[in-house]
């Protein structure tokens, strides 16, 4: 039997950004099998512009451990990539597709935006829930 993999989706906002915007994300947790492709996908809240900041993915695994990095919106896919992103700034949509999942991809994904430059990777705050 393939075991499941548990995908928990947060989200969080670049501790750089002078004011606070909203960033959705959807859905809030999947259960897939391995092997599967999946699709995240976030937005801003009405009345924030996506176009005005840097999007960003990070996730965390399990138990503990560091939050990594993963893609920001500018990331070109390569052929066979694990991540690919895409973005929409006319529909305010940021999305991140998984290819091949596998109990390495168990963790929390997160979402964010941020002001800074297209190459800044800073730390993102930690919104776990339990």
């Amino acid at each position: 039997m393939i075991p499941a993999l548990f995908l928990c989706l947060l989200l969080c906002s670049s501790p750089s950004l002078s004011s606070d915007p909203r960033v959705l994300q959807n859905p809030h947790h999947l259960l897939l099998k391995a092997g599967a492709k999946v699709n995240l996908s976030c937005s801003m809240a009405t009345g924030v512009s996506m176009s005005s900041y840097t999007m960003l993915w990070y996730r965390q695994g399990h138990s503990g451990r560091a939050v990594e990095f993963l893609k920001t919106q500018y990331d070109q896919a390569g052929e066979g990539d694990h991540f690919k992103v895409s973005i929409s700034t006319n529909e305010n949509k940021f999305g991140l597709q998984i290819n091949g999942v596998t109990a390495n991809d168990s963790a929390t994904y997160y979402c964010a935006a941020s002001h800074s430059a297209a190459g800044d990777r800073g730390v993102c705050a930690r919104s776990r829930e339990g």
